[in-house]
């Protein structure tokens, strides 16, 4: 199915990964040499590199001089009882799994990286049908970190279809938007503010708890195709060039292509590839207001209110001034119900002292 390297030094392990890989169908080069593992990258050019080591810094001091494009993801195999300090690398997807575990877990998370490489290698469009269906089999996401934690109780309701856990495709998607918002220009925590003005706008809309569900998720992952552009697009100071800007503007295609990838949900999907259409019908794909799906327009709202009081490249403004330049921005960039929505949350409210008689 896949180019896998593994990287460890103990020939038992190496050996016991190599087998268990291939039960999958993978074809799987061994580099027992940490110092040499990266050179076994670019020859091999996998589509994922597994590293069982007991010196995850060592490892890392071999991975950079990456290739052009997006760089194999890497999963650390660990000992449970280890501590572990999360990484990140602004130029590579870092996942882990801690030993012990099981086959269908390391496999299923195994695939579930594979197919981000895949997604965004290819550039794929997105699809509604899943040619590789999961498997019936439940379990929920053993998410860590803030963002993950959030992410497994909005994630695992989704029902898989085939042999391998749910569980793990849900981690890689907490895991890939974590590290999208990471790279991101916004300060930590972008998207879990997103995900919190959207609640507030759903309750001043009313909507079901089905809608609300739906938009949760997708507020959590929104940005989630961010993962496949370069930092200097990112952080770039100043309107984008035309070509930058066409870059720019596949983050949402992607985004919805990798969630469909790994736990596909048609609603979600498209709050996620519809959320920068706007009312004027000068959005990203230039839409009809009215073919473009309620969540897509909350999520609209929230994202640019967060973007005005939190961006790391252009100038920021305090939440009073935000809110003023929402109601400016009123069914012309943004959809008046949602901005009405959530001004009324956030607008200061005047302190009411009640006056007590004198006794």
């Amino acid at each position: 199915m896949a180019n896998v390297l593994v990287v460890a030094p103990n020939r038992e392990q190496a050996k016991d990964m190599r087998s268990l890989l291939r039960l999958d169908g993978h074809h799987v080069a061994v580099e027992r040499s940490v110092e040499r593992w990266h050179g076994a990258e670019r020859e091999m050019r996998p589509e994922l590199v597994v590293a069982h080591s007991d010196s995850t810094s060592a490892i890392l001091r071999h991975a950079g001089g990456q290739s052009r494009g997006f760089p194999a993801p890497l999963l650390f195999i660990h000992r449970e009882e280890e501590f572990f300090n999360d990484t990140h690398l602004n130029d590579r997807l870092i996942d882990r799994i801690a030993s012990p575990f099981t086959d269908v877990e390391l496999l299923a998370r195994v695939d579930a990286l594979i197919r981000v490489k895949q997604v965004i290698q290819k550039d794929v469009a997105v699809r509604r049908a899943w040619d590789e269906p999961r498997s019936p089999n439940r379990s929920e996401a053993k998410a860590s970190g803030g963002l993950m934690r959030r992410l497994g109780g909005l994630l695992n309701r989704r029902v898989p279809q085939s042999q391998l856990p749910l569980g793990p495709y849900l981690e890689v998607a907490a895991r890939v938007a974590d590290w999208a918002d990471s790279r991101d220009a916004f300060e930590p925590g972008h998207a879990e503010r997103v995900t919190t003005f959207c609640a507030m706008i759903a309750d001043g809309l009313g909507l079901s708890p089905h809608e609300i569900s739906c938009l949760l998720r997708a507020a959590m992952l929104h940005d989630i195709g961010k993962v496949a552009l370069p930092l200097d697009i990112l952080h770039h100071q100043g309107p984008l060039e035309d070509g930058q800007m066409r870059l720019m503007r596949t983050h949402t295609r992607r985004g919805a292509a990798i969630l469909n990838a790994l736990d596909p949900d048609p609603e979600v999907n498209d709050t996620i590839l519809y959320h920068h259409e706007r009312p004027d019908g000068t959005g990203y794909y230039e839409r009809d207001a009215n073919d473009v799906p309620r969540a897509a327009k909350v999520l609209a709202v929230a994202e640019v209110f967060d973007a005005m009081t939190s961006s790391k490249v252009t100038q920021t403004v305090d939440a009073t001034q935000a809110l003023g330049l929402l109601k400016k921005s009123r069914g012309i960039s943004l959809d008046p119900d949602c901005v009405d929505a959530l001004v009324d949350k956030l607008r200061p409210r005047p302190k009411v002292i009640p006056l007590v008689p004198c006794i």
